[in-house]
């Protein structure tokens, strides 16, 4: 290691151990052991431009939660996009270095927030770089204008986590050789109270895996050479760095807690070791002589991309290519108006909304399709396209097999680029997404989740596995948009809000077939809430239903006109649009002096503040289970006779 490189190691340990002392908490020990792999990254490899932190053709790093602080520290001292009064303001409320990953802070590619996260958002990010590259070389096979790495930084945790198997298995089977792992493996220093963790053999299990692995001490020059191999693989590749905690402490071989801030008087030996006095201190001198190192590497590299760029400007289809790495997929030309509907429209649910979604998949190349179960229940594809592979890395559809965890995870790589994801599974694995729908909406990514078998009776064979309630886990999610459509009117209401929204979403799909209903209207979408039966003078009662259940609400308020109710059914296909509403709308539509009934095959817990009270509420607090539909109606008390009879009961009162 040079004097300038070890001088930047130890600025980076320090700012890291800085700000983890102000915060309060942190990892020292992985801080200490882990800024070596930094320095050389940063000083050495990585193709970035400190003018230019959404340069499109930058290396893509991703580090996991704990190496937080040591990734501040990097993009302040090499790459301009944090300054030091931000690393000062490391965790502290609505600063842009949160102790989360967020794609609002300069240089974070995407966020996290579970262990194991960034190592699939790493494989949707290099996944993305290798659809991107092959499709500007269908253009022009000479054109190296996407050629980046893709990077991801993580400690031996996220590797014990479920999507961190699921989506290794899928980058090392699709080989995708531009994505490196650089684990940080690490031991505690002699006669530490801390046991050793040098206990499961990673390297067979990524060989099986198809993957380049090469075990390394944290020194410079292993580093090196490990980063060399990875550049060249044509696998991808996953570098073990053997690392020990303690081996800077002040109070080396000693029980020391590496899991929260060093003492005072170990900062302050820390500090003498390093010759630095001042906490967050760093000379004009090194800023100047790294800046001098990373002009003197990446100028000309630059100078000679920019140059590629200009000359690819002139041809249309790179041009759009490079305004979507800039910009991401901002619109869709959908023209809505333009679909025209039979009145004897009569189809399933599912092939409606693939039908509605391949109109709008086909208008754009940076529209992609997943899904967990070979679209065959889903239907969840694009029609014209085939099935993306290593051999045919332009196709736009996704099979994950049973990868679902890693399916999310990976989507949301994708959507970091700026792609529109749609992926598909049974709405029952919602519960197994969650994280990565969570990931979704906290940092606005395009990914949207097209959930089918909507409910307990949408289920195979009657196997008893239908959602219950499912949906009222994905309504809590903040930020998340979910759409329930009715009919294929209310499905392309949502595709016409898809081609111009970013918002993550959900579309909720029955299998059931249904007619074009009389008063859907895919303009009232938008609004979340609208009428679809109007009273025929005063209105007596209302019922709120979503998807498949509005046929069936308006059939039964229909049946109890002839007993003298006269009914408004509302359909709601987005509770979260209908709260964006103004006042004035939400009680035109829902009189707070109207007995308001609620009819939805899922959970009570999201419609309590429709209903006049619970007993309005026509749902289901309980897990299905087999039988036919009109068992299971009957055992929930959901079947129609039962449904009439409650509402003239409660209408009485």
């Amino acid at each position: 290691m040079s004097k300038l490189e070890n001088n930047i190691t130890n600025h980076l340990k320090m700012l890291s151990l800085d700000m983890i002392k102000e915060a309060g908490s942190g990892d020292v020990g992985l801080s200490l052991c882990s800024a070596p792999i930094f320095t050389t990254l940063f000083l050495r490899y990585l193709n970035y431009n400190r003018q230019d932190s959404n340069y499109i053709n930058r290396d893509r790093v991703i580090v996991s939660n704990k190496l937080l602080p040591l990734m501040y520290a990097s993009l302040h001292l090499f790459a301009d996009s944090i300054s030091m009064d931000n690393l000062k303001e490391y965790k502290k409320l609505n600063s842009i270095t949160p102790g989360f990953a967020n794609m609002n802070t300069p240089g974070i590619e995407i966020g996290s927030n579970t262990i194991g996260d960034v190592i699939a958002s790493s494989v949707g990010i290099a996944l993305g770089e290798r659809y991107l590259e092959n499709l500007i070389k269908l253009e022009n096979n000479k054109c190296d204008l996407i050629n980046y790495k893709t990077i991801c930084i993580c400690s031996e945790e996220d590797l014990m986590s479920g999507i961190s198997y699921e989506a290794m298995s899928y980058a090392g089977n699709e080989c995708l050789n531009k994505l490196i792992f650089i684990v940080v493996k690490t031991n505690v220093a002699k006669d530490s109270s801390t046991k050793e963790t040098f206990k499961e053999n990673l390297t067979d299990r990524f060989i099986a895996l198809n993957y380049n692995v090469d075990i390394i001490n944290d020194n410079a020059s292993s580093i090196d050479g490990a980063i060399d191999d990875a550049y060249v693989s044509k696998k991808p590749t996953v570098i073990i760095v053997k690392s020990t905690y303690g081996i800077d402490s002040s109070k080396e071989n000693s029980n020391i807690d590496y899991n929260s801030p060093l003492s005072d008087s170990e900062m302050t030996s820390l500090r003498n070791k390093y010759k630095l006095e001042l906490p967050y201190q760093v000379s004009k001198e090194l800023y100047l002589d790294i800046r001098k190192e990373i002009d003197k590497r990446l100028e000309k590299k630059l100078n000679r991309w920019q140059e590629l760029k200009e000359e690819s400007l002139k041809d249309l289809k790179l041009k759009e290519i490079i305004n979507f790495l800039e910009n991401g997929l901002k619109e869709i030309n959908f023209k809505s108006e333009n679909i025209k509907i039979n009145t004897e429209y009569n189809e399933e649910l599912l092939i409606s909304n693939n039908k509605i979604l391949n109109i709008l998949a086909n208008k754009s190349p940076f529209v992609l399709c997943g899904s967990n179960d070979n679209f065959v229940n889903t239907l969840g594809s694009i029609t014209k396209s085939s099935i993306m592979q290593k051999d045919n890395p332009t196709a736009r559809n996704i099979i994950f097999g049973s990868r679902t965890q890693a399916m999310g995870g990976i989507a949301n790589g994708l959507a970091a680029l700026g792609f529109k994801v749609f992926i598909s599974a049974p709405l029952k694995d919602s519960n197994v997404l969650m994280p990565a729908i969570r990931l979704s909406a906290q940092n606005n990514l395009d990914v949207n989740y097209i959930f089918s078998q909507d409910t307990f009776l949408n289920t195979y064979e009657n196997m008893g596995d239908g959602a219950t309630y499912e949906i009222n886990n994905l309504r809590n999610i903040p930020g998340l948009i979910n759409f329930r459509p009715a009919d294929i009117n209310e499905i392309i209401g949502v595709y016409d809000i898809k081609s111009t929204f970013k918002n993550p979403s959900t579309i909720i799909i029955g299998s059931d077939k249904v007619k074009k209903l009389l008063g859907t209207n895919y303009k009232y979408v938008m609004a979340g809430a609208y009428r679809v039966k109007k009273e025929r003078e005063n209105v007596n009662a209302i019922i709120i239903a979503t998807g498949s259940e509005v046929p069936y609400a308006l059939n039964i308020a229909n049946e109890l006109e002839g007993y003298g109710i006269d009914f408004r059914v509302v359909s709601m296909p987005s509770m979260e649009l209908f709260r964006r509403q103004t006042e004035k709308y939400q009680n035109m539509l829902l009189p707070k002096d109207v007995k308001t009934f609620t009819l939805e095959f899922s959970n009570k817990g999201s419609w309590y503040e429709f209903a006049t009270n619970k007993d309005y509420i026509l749902g289901l607090n309980d897990f299905s289970t087999s039988g036919t539909k009109e068992e299971l109606l009957s055992n929930f008390n959901l079947d129609k006779d039962y449904i009439k009879a409650k509402i003239i009961e409660l209408l009485k009162k």
